[in-house]
């Protein structure tokens, strides 16, 4: 039989494990436990109010490409701090002043499990994280996802890290593709090493799944001009998760204000075609941009 002593320290295990668990399932969150989907002609968006209303998985064409294993979003952490963003909350939790959605121009509610559907879906909001100051607009039309951050700094800060947009694709995408801002291309390989891949301020990214046979791109409409990784996929076992950085390590001063756009897209291909049908893709998006067929 266990002992007077070996019985309390079980009994405390127990309370100690119990607490925990509590204080994990109670952790804040900047909004509520309810997801809504976005469905068009070729997309199916979904987004998450506990993630500050941020994107939970994208499926294209019937088809998973990003899953919820990873947050999508802006983080930022000042240096020495920790994240602050959506559905990170160890340096404090973003806090959502504003959000709205309309489906075709219709105001819907952020309703749990709630499923819409049209050709053009807009999702508006307006959140702190710290000192930063975000307006973010999420557009989801037949054939694009559409994200817009506009920032402003409302006091001066020395900023850790700030990745503009995050984007967990599946692990198990095998190849990669860019064009680098100068137009010079750009490729490699995923081996799930844990490193991060390309490294560098990019017009256009793809990524290629031969199991769904989709590559999807994530095509800037300007070249994100970033800081240390700047562009680059990380490349893990749980997912090829492809990041914007846009600040590393660097004084900002109050008043600052700064964009970032991305659109993304996907392209039906096989292995031996994909790379040519990201290239067109990506041709085809700058075209249709520049004559506004594709606009925030």
């Amino acid at each position: 039989m266990p002992s007077g002593a070996d019985a309390m320290n079980k009994l405390l295990l127990a309370t100690f494990l119990a607490t925990a668990s509590l204080s994990l399932a109670a952790a804040p969150k900047p909004g509520p436990p309810h997801i809504v989907a976005i469905e068009t002609r070729d997309l199916k968006v979904e987004f998450a109010g506990d993630r500050a209303w941020t994107i939970h998985r994208i499926f294209f064409k019937g088809e998973l490409v990003a899953d919820k294993n990873g947050f999508y979003g802006t983080v930022f952490a000042a240096e020495g701090g920790k994240w602050i963003g959506t559905g990170h909350n160890e340096g404090g939790i973003e806090q959502v002043k504003s959000v709205t959605l309309t489906v075709d121009g219709k105001p819907c509610d952020l309703a749990d499990k709630a499923v819409y559907r049209g050709q053009r879906a807009e999702i508006h909001k307006r959140s702190m994280m710290g000192p930063l100051a975000l307006e973010a607009t999420y557009i989801v039309t037949d054939d694009c996802v559409l994200e817009r951050h506009r920032y402003e700094v409302t006091a001066d800060v020395k900023i850790g890290t700030l990745y503009a947009f995050m984007h967990a694709w599946l692990p198990r995408t095998t190849e990669w593709i860019a064009e680098k801002a100068d137009g010079t291309m750009v490729e490699g390989k995923f081996d799930n090493s844990g490193d991060f891949k390309l490294k560098m301020d990019a017009k256009w990214t793809a990524i290629y799944d031969p199991v769904n046979r989709r590559a999807m791109l994530a095509w800037y409409p300007k070249p994100l001009v970033g800081q240390n990784l700047k562009t680059g996929y990380w490349d893990k076992t749980v997912y090829h998760k492809l990041y914007n950085q846009i600040y590393s390590h660097t004084a900002v001063a109050g008043g600052t204000k700064f964009e970032a756009e991305v659109v993304v897209r996907g392209v039906e291909a096989d292995l031996a075609s994909w790379k040519q049908a990201a290239k067109a893709l990506a041709a085809e998006t700058n075209d249709r941009y520049e004559k506004k067929e594709i606009k925030f």
